[in-house]
């Protein structure tokens, strides 16, 4: 009896697994060692070994990835009827997506047509959404073809050649018109995919196509802008086209395109175009750059094109200068809503202090005090408080974690936890708890706390708002690790915590869309450079996913980068986050800032979140670690206005 007949009569076993009890960890601990002799024996072509396995383990809990793997090598048409009852059974979990994947691969590769159409759910694979499409078309539903194949197409990256056939029929239809061509076009140089935007210039007609050819000059060279006669130009493109061009001189130079764009409106009739993202996009350059023009032209801009981003950077502009009138008369145009969050209310409190209102400035620092953040902690610094951290523990009860742990997914996640097969384990967990309330997400962070899987613990506890539970939400992961080079670099261990649970949760194998790797997320050419200065060779990137030499490399990154920027923590953080050359281009002129200044002006949204995150849990870390925590203010030290070092220490 083959192996699939044998589990099409056992077909009902599969369900069954979404029912069976908790097991004993003796057994599993056994199940598990057979779980693993079974992939071997699969990998290796042993069959009849890898059938009695796949026999004993009819009730674990990653049984039906056996199933698939045996499905994957050999799969056949005879097999419809169990991957249909597997697909059925494993819907809505990452095992289900693999099976229908699978099948409908398959189907496309042998051509069925009519049983792919009736199989298919919503894949996230595109190449099988083509396949889809092509399923209609073949089966004669073109109405749902071509919208199928029009939503494939409104893309701004080039599609798999899985496209090609319902692309080729589709594009002879009269749904295919130069609008659509233009909207992806559009798409594709948003997502600097010129190539593909000078590809499709092939799909308009010959007038648009010199509308084309002009934004992508205007792209290579944006001062071609300012040779064109916008005055005379009618194209539905126009207008994008010269917001794209006036995008790349103000990129280029904000000032000089400000003086550009002024010649530009006195000399051009510019009446049917919309201007104001233009004029938007020039002021907050002007506060980015920290150009001293940047208060007096915002104070050109009214009404509508004063969005909330402006309004914020409007304030920034003002506390950059230490104007503090202009911060009060700035914070009143807010909405009411960003009024009261802990960020404005801070920096109103800070201007009624330098102005000299000290009683309502001691009442606004008061409205934020007492909580867990980076404002609640400089304001009780500016009233001289104690800051309040205190742990309040997630509760959840014993039956609601039995429950959990019996729910299929949680069991499955949890033995790829402990077969160190962590992407799996978080996929798995992530599908599991996807719609779960608040008494399952706070089992769920308890269960995965109490198995080590931090990320997933602080991941439940914040779907609870449960930012009390310092226990739960700031591990102390690779404690040794981190304390023994924290000894080395001369490092505070704090700073390390708080640097490795903002960076990566702690997830050893955790990669970033840039690249960055690991525990401290370090970019592969920086640990080529690491690894070189110390004597070490790089053979290559997957060393970073060793937690211990990620964190001795990380360490050393950050001495350096401390060594490098004045000694300053502030600047080594953001320097970790944004790079060393941005951070100097960031240094004030001349003159030094107060800190919280200098990381309020920061350009970069990300990095500005990223260090006040960082002093923020370098706080809480110094309290878990026993400490008697520093004062914020004192750990932040003023941004000196000297220039860094010529040389930057490598890495």
């Amino acid at each position: 009896m083959s192996v699939f007949i044998k589990l099409m009569i056992q077909i009902t076993v599969i369900f069954f697994l979404l029912l069976v009890p908790s097991m004993t960890s003796t057994s599993l601990a056994h199940q598990r060692q057979c779980f693993l002799a079974a992939e071997d024996a699969l990998r290796e072509g042993r069959r009849e070994e890898f059938k009695q396995l796949l026999s004993t383990l009819e009730d674990y809990p990653l049984y039906a990835y056996l199933v698939y793997e045996d499905l994957r090598q050999n799969l056949s048409l005879e097999n419809e009827e169990l991957i249909l009852s597997l697909m059925a059974a494993y819907a809505e979990t990452p095992l289900g997506i693999r099976f229908e994947n699978l099948w409908l691969q398959h189907l496309a590769k042998n051509k069925q047509w009519i049983k792919l159409a009736r199989d298919y759910k919503a894949s996230t694979s595109t190449s099988v959404q083509c396949y889809y499409a092509r399923s209609l078309m073949e089966t004669g539903q073109y109405a749902r073809a071509w919208d199928e194949a029009e939503k494939l197409w409104r893309h701004g990256y080039s599609r798999p050649n899985e496209c090609d056939p319902v692309f080729d029929q589709w594009k002879k239809t009269e749904g295919f018109t130069a609008e659509i061509v233009w909207q992806r076009i559009e798409l594709s140089i948003t997502h600097g995919q010129i190539s593909l935007a000078r590809y499709l210039n092939r799909y308009l007609p010959p007038d648009d196509q010199y509308w084309l050819e002009l934004w992508l000059a205007i792209l290579s060279r944006p001062k071609k802008t300012l040779d064109f006669d916008w005055s005379t130009a009618t194209h539905p493109m126009a207008e994008k086209i010269l917001h794209q061009g006036m995008s790349g001189l103000i990129r280029e130079d904000t000032l000089n395109a400000l003086a550009h764009w002024q010649d530009l409106m006195a000399t051009h009739d510019l009446k049917a175009f919309d201007t104001a993202p233009i004029e938007q996009e020039i002021g907050l350059y002007l506060c980015l750059r920290k150009h001293r023009e940047a208060l007096a032209y915002l104070n050109t801009l009214h009404g509508e094109k004063m969005t909330p981003t402006l309004r914020w950077w409007h304030i920034r502009a003002a506390i950059y200068k230490q104007d503090w009138q202009a911060v009060l008369a700035a914070w009143e145009h807010l909405s009411d809503p960003d009024r009261i969050t802990p960020r404005w209310t801070y920096w109103h409190a800070r201007a009624l202090e330098e102005l000299g209102h000290k009683s309502e400035a001691v009442l606004a620092y008061q409205r934020i005090t007492g909580r867990q953040n980076y404002f609640s902690l400089l304001a009780a610094d500016r009233l001289n408080l104690p800051y309040s951290l205190n742990h309040i523990p997630i509760t959840a009860g014993d039956a609601d974690i039995a429950a959990l742990q019996q729910d299929p997914g949680i069991m499955r996640a949890m033995e790829f936890f402990y077969l160190d097969r962590m992407t799996d384990a978080r996929r798995e967990w992530h599908f599991a708890m996807a719609g779960k309330g608040v008494s399952e997400n706070n089992a769920a962070a308890l269960l995965a706390h109490r198995m080590g899987f931090h990320d997933r613990a602080i991941i439940a506890a914040a779907a609870t708002g449960s930012y009390d539970d310092l226990i739960i939400r700031f591990p102390m992961s690779y404690r040794a690790l981190i304390q023994k080079y924290a000894r080395e670099r001369d490092l505070d261990p704090s700073w390390l915590f708080a640097l490795a649970r903002q960076e990566s949760m702690f997830i050893p194998d955790v990669r970033s869309p840039a690249g960055a790797l690991g525990v401290m997320q370090i970019m592969p050419d920086t640990g080529r450079r690491i690894a070189a200065r110390i004597g070490e060779n790089f053979t290559n990137q997957h060393m970073l996913l060793v937690p211990e030499t990620n964190i001795r490399f990380g360490t050393l990154y950050l001495k350096n980068r401390l060594d490098d920027l004045q000694g300053n923590p502030v600047l080594a953080t953001a320097a970790y986050n944004a790079g060393i050359r941005r951070v100097n281009n960031w240094l004030p002129e001349n003159t030094g800032l107060p800190a919280d200044v200098w990381i309020e002006t920061i350009p970069f949204f990300e990095t500005r979140d990223y260090v006040e995150k960082i002093f923020t849990y370098k706080i809480i870390y110094q309290q878990l670690l026993g400490q008697v925590p520093d004062r914020l203010t004192a750990m932040m030290s003023n941004i000196s206005g000297e220039p860094i070092i010529a040389a930057y220490t490598t890495p």
